[in-house]
């Protein structure tokens, strides 16, 4: 005769302790999360539904959990946490794609305004051929923020340090000026900043980022990049760069290359095939470095047409 199974057998997860003086620093990450979850985002739509204090507390509690996962992995090295990350993440994005062949109108809102998805990567035609068909079918990008490589057209490389930097304070940039905006209740139904760009690292107060409460006040005006406003986006990127880069930022190992190159060199330098730097050299590298990231605005700005 079999023995009958206990029914008092543990469980085999941890549970959350009753005294909360026994949590640890994950069982805290994870009730943010779940109070995230609880909340609902703030709704035009439904503004019966906002009833709490804090309606928005979804999105700061969703980035602080994953915050809190990154920084696990990165600054204490721990394993456990790579794994659950990653873990995490696939089964989000295995269950984003099923609900996305489900029911594609759906997403093709939120896709349109995106330049990237998550989706599942790896060796092989196969995963080429099925992302490409996601992205035709969610229209991803249509109406993205910056130039996309939609159909065809020439898109710009991350590659280019100018234009990394660019994608970067364009980030921040339209992070905050999103932000202002949503204050305002002045989106019109575009989504808000963090649906297109999430508050990164470093990222959450403008002030902190070297903008000026005068440049902080023309971000409530300030209207979304192009190709004809792209001056105005580097006149508030331009002091984010400095506080990012440093005043003397012509010596951040990203520029290393101007300084090797023989466009700021002349004469002899005493050795032979070597030259020295002109006298002004410091001067023409740090106008340039800030010359091509004024242009790499541009280049990143989406197209207003085919012709241009």
């Amino acid at each position: 005769m079999k023995k009958p199974k206990s029914k008092n057998k543990d469980a085999p997860w941890h549970t959350f302790p009753e005294n909360i003086k026994e949590w640890t620093d994950e069982d805290h990450a994870l009730g943010w999360l779940l109070r995230g979850l609880r909340f609902t985002p703030r709704s035009t739509s439904k503004p019966h539904l906002n009833l709490f204090l804090f309606p928005a507390l979804y999105v700061p509690s969703m980035e602080w959990f994953f915050k809190w996962f990154a920084s696990e992995v990165t600054d204490k090295q721990n394993q456990d946490a790579a794994e659950r990350l990653y873990y995490l993440a696939l089964l989000s994005v295995r269950n984003l794609l099923v609900a996305c062949e489900a029911r594609p109108e759906l997403f093709r809102p939120i896709a349109k305004y995106q330049i990237e998805w998550p989706t599942v990567i790896g060796w092989g035609a196969d995963f080429e051929r099925t992302n490409r068909a996601l992205m035709d079918t969610l229209n991803l990008g249509e109406a993205a923020p910056l130039n996309t490589a939609r159909q065809g057209s020439k898109s710009f490389s991350l590659e280019n340090a100018a234009t990394s930097i660019a994608c970067k304070l364009w980030s921040a940039v339209e992070y905050h000026r999103r932000d202002a905006l949503d204050e305002r209740e002045v989106l019109n139904g575009d989504p808000v900043c963090s649906l297109i760009s999430p508050c990164l690292p470093r990222f959450g107060d403008a002030r902190k980022l070297g903008l000026t409460d005068e440049q902080i006040k023309k971000l409530w005006t300030l209207q979304p990049l192009s190709r004809q406003n792209y001056l105005e986006w580097w006149e508030l990127g331009e002091p984010i760069f400095i506080h990012l880069y440093g005043k003397d930022f012509e010596k951040h190992k990203e520029f290393s290359g101007y300084w090797n190159g023989d466009a700021y060199k002349e004469g002899v330098s005493g050795k032979p095939g070597q030259k020295c730097l002109v006298q002004n050299a410091r001067a023409l590298i740090r106008r340039d470095i800030k010359k091509q990231i004024k242009q790499a605005f541009r280049s990143i700005a989406p197209k207003s047409s085919a012709v241009e």
